[in-house]
């Protein structure tokens, strides 16, 4: 594990610990824990050897990361393939269930996590988000590997596939469907629930409603997400999105 992940910060992967045959981070902040220092990399491993690896996708890594889960995944992605065109080689990991598929991310776009925006299935993990990395080892007990058909280095995504990932699905207004919000409040997995978190509080604040109801909201959301957030992240979530919307009202935007 160490040296997979003393050779992913070499390559300028920005990685933390999570704890041993899980995803749940194992140092206080998470992913935003993650680091390309070599010496607490070492420390870190050092303190235990079994730690899973994580990296910390988007700008930090400069990766993001299409997480294909299952058969009926791969199928919506060969309906895509064969509309738009098939994806590049690049850098795979095969997982418990499907695959990680890793490309650079792009310079000019601020892509963010999402489940299910390019198809059922088909989950994105990029600025807040992390995937673990081979040869970590699955909550079921099953090793991450690298895929033996990867490529050597990270391609760049295809125009169709970063259309569908930056932006939501509109209805001609550019708002998100209600089918992502009734997905999102069900509740997300590591590596989503900060930007969730604030896109639910950034979303009821705007429509006026009372801040301590959006705090009691969130807190009941946040009893969904696996594992849930501390306490104190969500009330910091809500008061820092309340602070902007506050600034917003004055500026009468």
């Amino acid at each position: 594990m160490i040296r997979t992940a003393l050779a992913l910060a070499r390559r300028g992967q920005a990685v933390f610990p999570c704890k041993p045959g899980a995803k749940e981070p194992a140092t206080a902040h998470g992913v935003k824990d993650a680091t390309t220092d070599l010496g607490v990399i070492e420390t870190w491993w050092h303190t235990n050897p079994d730690y899973n690896v994580a990296i910390a996708t988007g700008t930090i890594s400069g990766v993001f990361v299409a997480d294909i889960d299952g058969v009926d995944a791969e199928a919506e992605l060969r309906k895509l393939e064969a509309e738009h065109g098939e994806l590049p080689p690049t850098v795979e990991a095969i997982t418990a269930r499907g695959r990680h598929v890793y490309f650079s991310m792009p310079v000019d776009a601020d892509l963010r996590n999402s489940t299910g925006r390019i198809a059922p299935g088909i989950d994105v993990r990029a600025n807040g988000g992390y995937v673990l990395a081979p040869p970590s080892v699955h909550p079921s007990g099953r090793r991450y590997a690298w895929s033996v058909d990867s490529a050597n280095s990270f391609a760049a995504a295809p125009d169709w596939l970063l259309a569908k990932t930056v932006a939501p699905a509109a209805h001609g207004n550019g708002t998100t469907p209600p089918t992502e919000w009734r997905e999102l409040i069900e509740g997300v997995s590591e590596g989503a629930r900060n930007c969730s978190a604030t896109r639910l509080a950034g979303y009821l604040l705007r429509r006026q409603v009372d801040p301590f109801v959006v705090l009691g909201l969130l807190q009941a959301w946040n009893a969904r997400c696996t594992p849930p957030l501390p306490a104190a992240d969500i009330v910091r979530v809500v008061n820092s999105v309340a602070g902007k919307e506050l600034k917003r009202r004055a500026g009468g935007g």
